[in-house]
């Protein structure tokens, strides 16, 4: 026990000796994989003094336990690193006698102190092989704690620039005793590891001083005694109080954010001045010296014809009107201002230039040749004769007969005329002509008046019926207008007629 404590100490003098060396080193980071087993030296009974193993061969392999180790390591010298190696995983422990083989395995965690001997930092050298030793510290199952002194050997492989394979196989003598009558047996392990070891820097690496960097002369190009490095505006020589910045107008508004920068104005419109004091700056004033209404462009009204719109803007200025008809009035107030109102004084609609469409046929009154009466816009707002009903008007021009040399109608024609009164009363828009003619047969002058006399029968005929007079008119064309040839018998019969011609006035 007492070889063990000197081991201890010398082991740790040679740690603390080294670790406050003054050499600058490189640093490096360790992970591994560890397969422990366990070795038990101690008395045995039946072979005195022996150090006994406690599995070996295909039992050993098949007993081992695992674990993790992460460490770090720093480069003292050339040849000497010191390192704190993290250890977890399960080892077995002999937890009876001396004399049984009962072990048991236990979660533990330990942790190192290490020096390694090797040519660690070379950075060339391909395989780098060391001795490590140290002590440490074993806590198992969180509450049996043991110290430990490892001393093994590995392998440094390098793979890559700073980064290698690494392997390394150590002996842990244990100081955790377990007595059994005379005989006294130390729980020692052997560790077996491989992983990587990650180098982050080399010792020799020349250390570069900072270079000196000479304070420059402060600069103020402006001159306005700021220096630029503290000057909003460098390159415009201004005010200490606007941090350089000028304010020409001294109007406590510096130059960059105001409007009017060479007058002097107020805050609310961004330096610029209201010298009529209506609301509006000047610079946006049509007429900065006159008050005036900013709907004005800030000039004072004109109105000469006490409307409320200003005269520049009154498209009848001497006629008061309305703001909404730009100052015209509207006399019938259906929505047309008067100087575009085709009928001022009767409200109509827009569509019609502001005539009335009484009937709603789409052709207005001023233009509608029946006004209260629904008609096509073709026809000028009246309606259409129907097609049966000119069939009855071209009827009766053939069909109208008088005694012969005479104008008195024959009662045979009294129901063709009730049909064209019929007609006429249907169609109370119309007018109606009627024309009398005759064949060629005879003194043309006589014909001529004896054709009146047809034309006029018929009229009077008409008015007997109810249609008014005003409606209607004769003429008589005797033979000038002859309609089929006078030299035969069926042409000189169609020329005797009378015509009803309806027409709109």
């Amino acid at each position: 026990m007492k070889k063990r404590l000197l081991f201890i100490a010398l082991t740790l003098l040679f740690i603390t000796n080294e670790g406050f060396s003054q050499y600058k080193g490189a640093h490096a980071i360790t992970y591994k994989f560890l397969g422990i087993d366990t070795y038990s030296p101690y008395a045995n009974v039946k072979d005195n003094g022996d150090l006994g193993f406690k599995f070996s061969g295909r039992e050993a392999f098949d007993n081992m336990q695992l674990g993790v180790e992460v460490g770090y390591f720093y480069g003292v010298t050339d040849w000497l690193a010191i390192g704190l190696p993290l250890r977890m995983g399960r080892i077995q422990s002999r937890r009876d006698s001396v004399t049984t083989n009962n072990f048991s395995n236990d979660l533990f965690a330990s942790l190192d102190a290490r020096a390694r001997i090797s040519a660690f930092f070379k950075e060339k050298q391909f395989i780098i092989p060391y001795l490590t030793t140290g002590v440490g510290g074993m806590l198992k199952e969180g509450k049996d704690f043991d110290v430990q002194l490892p001393v093994g050997m590995g392998l440094n492989i390098r793979l890559a620039r700073n980064f290698y394979a690494a392997l390394q196989t150590e002996f842990r003598f244990s100081f955790d005793e377990i007595k059994d009558k005379d005989v006294t047996s130390f729980t020692n392990n052997m560790h077996h590891s491989i992983g990587f070891l990650f180098q982050l820097g080399n010792r020799d690496e020349p250390v570069e001083e900072p270079p000196v960097i000479e304070e420059p002369e402060p600069v103020d190009t402006d001159g306005d005694g700021i220096v630029d490095e503290d000057d909003d505006c460098p390159e415009d020589a201004g005010l200490a109080k606007f941090n350089g910045c000028p304010d020409t107008d001294e109007d406590g508004i510096v130059d960059a954010d105001d409007s009017c920068p060479e007058v002097a104005g107020i805050e609310a419109f961004n330096g610029c001045p209201d010298t009529d004091s209506d609301g509006i700056a000047d610079n946006e004033d049509s007429c900065p010296e006159e008050a005036g209404p900013a709907s004005n462009d800030g000039c004072p009204l004109k109105d000469r014809d006490n409307d409320g719109v200003n005269d520049a803007d009154d498209e009848c200025p001497d006629t008061p009107g309305a703001e909404e008809f730009a100052g015209c009035p509207d006399t019938d107030g259906d929505g047309v201002p008067d100087k575009s109102d085709k009928c001022a004084s009767t409200p109509g609609l827009a569509a019609f230039n502001g005539c009335p469409d009484s009937d709603g046929d789409g052709v207005a009154d001023k233009d509608d040749k029946c006004p209260s009466t629904k008609g096509t816009v073709a026809n000028n707002g009246c309606p259409e004769i129907k097609e049966a009903d000119k069939a009855t008007l071209n009827f009766a021009t053939q069909a109208i007969e008088f005694e012969t040399g005479s104008a008195v109608i024959r009662k045979s024609s009294y129901a063709t005329l009730d049909k064209v009164a019929d007609v006429l009363q249907r169609n109370p828009a119309y007018h109606v002509s009627i024309g009398g003619h005759t064949d060629s047969v005879g003194d043309a002058n006589n014909n001529l008046k004896l054709s009146e006399k047809r034309a006029k029968a018929c009229l009077e005929y008409l008015a007997t019926k109810g249609v008014s007079r005003s409606r209607m008119s004769s003429t008589g064309y005797g033979e000038t207008q002859p309609i089929a040839d006078n030299g035969t018998k069926e042409g000189r019969q169609r020329n005797r007629r009378v015509e009803f011609v309806v027409f709109l006035r």
